[in-house]
């Protein structure tokens, strides 16, 4: 490496301050300009290249920003024809629920009927019960039967002016007589949910022929419980010869917990 001594660097200071002055002289007099055009001519290729640069990222930010754009206004488009399509088909199971409920009421004239909404269900989930939307104000009353057409769904427990309370036929509390329909042996169903079952049919006769499948229905033989509401289809059989008897397990043939609406049966043409 070189070294240079105190009074050398002081001398190279020196003349580097002298040419500086001079050339900033000589710039003042314009003499420097046909020096000066070489050199712009050299650099003016990459300040273009650098401005180019410049403006297509400028571009690109921009593009972005109106991709950007375009995708959340799609989005939003998208989001707004999946709730309107949500709302399309619930009106579509509502007006399924309505047809099959004027249906059911076309062929039973004799029933008197109010339909209601389901506008409520057990928060607790430790019984099956629902709440609906009408009450002792459209007639109601307990231990009424309410049904989605042709099926039983329970009856009203619980009555207040606009609404009632109804207790599912799966709950263990519910007790409903019932028959095999075809051979119109009596018993009584009752609610099994609690104890991990849906339904048994029991007080069968221990002779009564039943198949799996076989259709239980109503009897008749409950208050305010019109005859031949469909309750489920048997699904085991328990015959105990021994003990004389014989029990069998109902399964519904309908979705408690999708209902929306329902029907109150508020007189079966016998009770004012």
């Amino acid at each position: 490496m070189i070294s240079l001594s105190f009074r050398q660097t002081v001398i190279l200071v020196v003349i580097f301050l002298l040419a500086c002055v001079g050339l900033i002289a000589l710039d003042q007099q314009h003499r420097l300009d046909s020096a000066r055009t070489p050199a712009e001519a050299l650099v003016q290729p990459f300040q273009a290249a650098l401005s180019r640069i410049g403006n297509r990222i400028h571009g690109v930010g921009s593009g972005s920003s109106a991709t950007q754009q375009q995708l959340q206004a799609m989005t939003a488009e998208r989001n707004q024809l999946l709730a309107e399509n949500a709302r399309l088909k619930d009106l579509e199971h509502q007006v399924a629920e309505l047809q099959k409920q004027l249906g059911f009421k076309q062929s039973r004239p004799e029933l008197k009927i109010a339909s209601a909404a389901v506008i409520g269900r057990d928060p607790n989930g430790t019984t099956r019960t629902m709440v609906i939307d009408q009450g002792s104000n459209a007639g109601v009353k307990v231990g009424m039967a309410v049904i989605s057409p042709d099926f039983l769904v329970g009856q009203v427990t619980e009555v207040s002016a606009d609404r009632s309370k109804v207790t599912l036929a799966i709950d263990s509390s519910s007790k409903i007589g019932a028959m095999l329909q075809g051979s119109n042996t009596p018993g009584v169903v009752f609610g099994e949910w609690q104890a991990g079952g849906q339904m048994q049919l029991r007080y069968l006769d221990p002779a009564a022929p039943v198949n799996e499948g076989d259709i239980v229905v109503t009897s008749g033989q409950t208050a305010r419980v019109p005859k031949g509401l469909v309750i489920g289809k048997v699904t085991t059989i328990h015959r105990n010869l021994q003990a004389a008897e014989l029990t069998v397990d109902v399964a519904p043939l309908i979705n408690f917990s999708t209902m929306q609406s329902v029907m109150v049966i508020l007189s079966d043409g016998t009770q004012p």
